[in-house]
């Protein structure tokens, strides 16, 4: 005798789940043109062009007169680490050929905790010019590396800190005489992570 029929088979269940949280790190940057350097100087994020002015004694430069500024950028509290790049400036003269004085200026950078002659004797750690002084129309080579330091919960990353110095060749035109510029520099900073 055959019968007929179905037989369903009940199963438990069960499933487990899980769950990512993601964050997106945050890299910002803030820079210092005290002179002479100081640490507990003012910090700004100079983000817009033209920026901080870098103070240069420099209003009455005459052929051969050589002057500094400083700059430093750090990263600020809660930043990861990065570098910088410093590009060729933008430059506006109030002359034109042999009475640009923008294109008659040439200039060195280096990275030194001092911004005196005495940071470009030895053996710096040149950012611009490192076999001579460069035109306006140059910016840091390739090859060249700034870091910046990863900053803590609460407190900014150390700085790094740059000299300029910007010299108007002996020889100069007598043309210049009167004329003024004025050149912005660009720092790009990229995080590392």
């Amino acid at each position: 005798m055959g019968l007929g029929g179905s037989v369903t088979m009940a199963s438990w269940t069960d499933s487990d789940y899980a769950t990512g949280s993601f964050g997106a790190s945050t890299f910002k940057t803030e820079s210092n043109v005290t002179k002479p350097y100081d640490a507990a100087g003012s910090w700004s994020a100079n983000d817009i062009a033209p920026g901080t002015a870098l103070v240069f004694n420099a209003s009455s430069m005459s052929p051969g007169t050589t002057v500094y500024a400083p700059f430093a950028i750090r990263t600020t509290a809660n930043s990861v680490a990065g570098e910088v790049v410093l590009g060729s400036p933008s430059v506006a003269s109030s002359g034109m050929g042999d009475a640009e004085l923008g294109a008659a200026l040439r200039y060195r950078v280096v990275r030194s905790a001092t911004c005196d002659a005495s940071a470009f004797t030895g053996s710096p750690a040149f950012v611009v010019g490192a076999d001579a002084a460069k035109p306006f129309t140059a910016g840091q080579p390739a090859g060249v590396v700034n870091s910046l330091q990863a900053a803590t919960a609460t407190l900014p990353g150390a700085p790094t800190q740059f000299c300029f110095e910007v010299t108007l060749p002996v020889g100069a035109s007598n043309a210049l005489q009167g004329q003024t510029a004025t050149a912005t520099w660009q720092f790009t900073a990229t995080s590392s992570s």
